[in-house]
């Protein structure tokens, strides 16, 4: 009985998850049986994977950003998301061309699975082609201090082997995790997924590097003239802050923290 109430708790919790979301009209769409197959499939490929209808919600929703971010891209994408992987794989296997026609309906196109050694591009490239479209879609600028949903999925899940993203003194990195979900190791960051990066890949206008650097020189002030500030920021999200405008311009798996994406770009943004 204890078992059956926190099953229909969790998908109870899932239900409200998949309301909730940004992409609710999306989610719907996603066959009914593919949970159950997830359910009985996933740890096959990733040992130690939780089973339950929340991490499913989750991880689809984090697929269907990754997604969003494809579509957006003009730049190939990787997925910085193990949680959001595991759905990807189980849909390829339980139905490939129930996929192809979901991605064709909400996205325009076919969307290719590409592991990492079989990216033609750069993976530091299209992660931080990811970070920029995860972050446009969530209201932030393209150089936030933060760090959108899809990036934070892992560590928020506890994804056994996933990648624990977060920000140190505004630089975006990510640790690795082991097999109960916790990160470990010595933190990564990546050259692309900075600012100056971005602006030297041709990713970001000279306009948005300019503001971004106005506006880490304003956080810096605050915190000297905060007597309780470290003099530091750390964090996984926190709220934006100043003018995101660009005056009119438009170790596991890898090591770059991803271990599978789309090299299907185009798009424009927004």
């Amino acid at each position: 009985m204890l078992e059956n109430l926190k099953s229909s708790l969790s998908h109870y919790r899932a239900q409200r998850i998949m309301k909730r979301s940004a992409l609710r009209d999306i989610l719907t769409d996603i066959p009914p049986g593919l949970f159950l197959y997830w359910q009985q499939t996933a740890q096959q490929e990733f040992p130690g994977i939780p089973q339950d209808a929340v991490f499913f919600a989750s991880a689809a929703e984090g697929l269907c950003m990754f997604f969003e971010c494809v579509r957006r891209s003009d730049y190939p994408c990787a997925l910085p998301s193990k949680a959001a992987d595991s759905v990807w794989h189980a849909w390829l296997r339980y139905s490939s061309i129930s996929l192809e026609q979901f991605c064709d309906k909400h996205y325009e196109r076919q969307i290719p699975h590409l592991s990492a050694s079989e990216m033609s591009a750069d993976l530091e490239l299209a992660l931080a082609a990811t970070l920029i479209q995860a972050r446009r879609f969530e209201r932030q600028c393209e150089t936030d201090p933060t760090l959108p949903a899809l990036f934070t999925l892992d560590k928020r899940l506890r994804m056994p082997e996933g990648y624990a993203y977060h920000i140190s003194a505004d630089k975006p990195g990510y640790r690795a995790m082991n097999r109960d979900g916790q990160a470990y190791g010595a933190s990564y960051y990546p050259e692309l997924l900075q600012a100056y990066g971005m602006l030297t890949a041709g990713m970001i206008s000279t306009t948005m590097y300019e503001n971004y650097k106005r506006r880490e020189a304003e956080r810096q002030q605050s915190s000297y003239i905060d007597a309780g500030s470290s003099g530091s920021y750390a964090s996984d999200s926190g709220s934006s802050s100043g003018d995101c405008s660009d005056g009119g311009n438009s170790s596991a798996g890898s090591s770059c923290g991803s271990s599978c994406g789309s090299s299907c770009g185009g798009g424009g943004g927004d």
